[in-house]
């Protein structure tokens, strides 16, 4: 169960996710000669298009061809074997990479320390090969030994070590100890504010990442927590919208208040005020001012004020607001002047999109229902209608294997759900008979509410959802 919630956790904290290639960029560039640094060079362009049974091939072949290496110059001889294991574990072949990897650093540690800075691009693709692998006591260490061959030579502070930092994070995500996780991603943000500076261009991006970060933990903890959840769980979100708020006063003091840079920060802080859930009025104030900012600037897109529309009626139909309609419908007319805005209007409104509560890969069960062989998946496939103004309604169990309690809760959930509707030719339509299948897990024991090493946070329910707020007058936040 463990494993299932980490698969739910990253699905809500994307920025965390691994995959199988991340290894490559740790590949390294071997001093070969001639004709094998064009063998090199084929590798390193096969893996980049991702054509990888051609790079694994050729780089088994490159390995080969060095073999003489292995006594003359065993650090290169290394390096060519530590990039077939790299290959190998974005192939998906994680055990025979991790073993090749280790292998061939056991030929780059013979004539080197255990802090040379040589051994960094080994060390931190043996840590993906083990985080790949779900070994994730070893793959915390392999990544913290990298992080002190980083401090070691470069400070405590050094910002190449920032990658370890994120993985680091991911890790302790895995083993369910988020507290450690936004621990280390406040470390991040203190090590890019000493190699930049606090005010400057460069941190802009982690200021972003870190905002969705921290604005994607407060949501998986409930308004209906324990008093010091939602403790944690405010000051979460609180983290999230300073975060948003620095990037903005960042772009505004280096750019002017007018620029479209603003915009990313803005629907950042937009999305953060909806999934905070009390504070809604202030994400209409964020979308309203990008509203501003696109309609004003002459160097806007009218991709960019589609945008800003589809963002504002995301808004309106989250909270009931009737203006959702003409909102979308003003986006969709901006996009059918030209081929290329028509299929962005296509992928916005073809189809509904479920806009809240987030779609959660698993819901959980307290025990394996009655007559169900353990192991077995555990679901429930429903059937229902989508309004033109984004409801549901209509809804219909078509097969389950859960009780009725979570056929009960998911009813619940998708009662309260909100989608951005489909429009055809032109008009807001319902869409009929949409099909769903909910995944359900089981626990062993009753979960803290923000204890992610057995379940997420309690499933949200319907008053909780959706505060029926009127949109009100709020002082600018942004």
């Amino acid at each position: 169960m463990k494993t299932n919630f980490f698969l739910a956790l990253l699905l809500i904290v994307p920025c965390l996710a691994i995959a199988d290639q991340d290894a490559l960029t740790y590949l390294y560039e071997p001093v070969l000669n001639e004709r094998q640094h064009a063998m090199a060079r084929r590798i390193e362009l096969h893996a980049r298009n991702t054509e990888l049974d051609a790079a694994i091939s050729l780089s088994q072949d490159l390995l080969d061809s060095a073999e003489a290496l292995r006594d003359t110059d065993p650090t290169t001889y290394g390096q060519v074997m530590i990039n077939h294991g790299i290959l190998r574990v974005a192939g998906g072949e994680y055990e025979l990479g991790l073993s090749i990897i280790e292998r061939g650093m056991e030929f780059l540690e013979a004539r080197t320390n255990p802090f040379d800075e040589i051994l960094t691009n080994s060390i931190m693709a043996k840590g993906i090969c083990q985080l790949l692998l779900g070994s994730l006591t070893d793959a915390k260490d392999t990544f913290r030994r990298a992080q002190h061959i980083t401090h070691r030579h470069k400070g405590v502070y050094n910002k190449e070590q920032l990658p370890m930092i994120s993985y680091l994070a991911a890790t302790n995500l895995r083993q369910g100890n988020s507290l450690a996780a936004d621990q280390q991603q406040r470390f991040s943000l203190k090590v890019a504010e000493q190699s930049y500076g606090p005010n400057s261009i460069e941190i802009l991006p982690m200021l972003s990442s870190l905002g969705s970060y921290f604005a994607s933990r407060g949501d998986t903890i409930s308004l209906a927590a324990a008093t010091e959840f939602r403790l944690l769980r405010s000051i979460l979100f609180r983290d999230a919208i300073n975060l948003y708020h620095r990037a903005i006063e960042i772009i505004e003091l280096n750019y002017g208040v007018n620029d479209l840079r603003l915009l990313a920060p803005l629907r950042g802080l937009a999305s953060a005020r909806m999934f905070e859930i009390t504070q809604r009025r202030y994400a209409e104030t964020a979308l309203l001012r990008s509203q501003e900012i696109v309609d004003s600037n002459p160097n806007s897109q009218r991709t960019d004020r589609a945008q800003v529309l589809v963002d504002l009626g995301d808004f309106y139909t989250i909270t009931s607001d009737k203006r959702g309609k003409e909102t979308y419908l003003s986006a969709w007319a901006i996009l059918q002047e030209t081929p290329g805005t028509q299929q962005l209007a296509s992928s916005l409104f073809d189809s509904p999109l479920r806009l809240y509560p987030r779609e959660s890969p698993f819901l959980f069960l307290d025990r394996t229902p009655d007559g169900v062989t353990p192991g077995v998946e555990l679901f429930a496939d429903l059937q229902y209608d989508i309004t033109s103004d984004g409801r549901v309604q209509g809804i219909e169990v078509i097969d389950k294997n859960v009780p009725n309690k979570g056929v009960r809760l998911l009813r619940q959930i998708f009662r309260a759900s909100r989608y951005r509707p489909r429009i055809q030719d032109g008009e807001l339509v319902s869409t009929d008979a949409v099909q769903s299948r909910q995944l359900f897990a089981v626990l062993y024991k009753k979960p803290l509410p923000d204890d992610p090493q057995e379940a997420p946070a309690d499933p949200p329910i319907e008053p909780l959802l959706l505060l029926e707020e009127p949109p009100a007058e709020a002082a600018p936040e942004a």
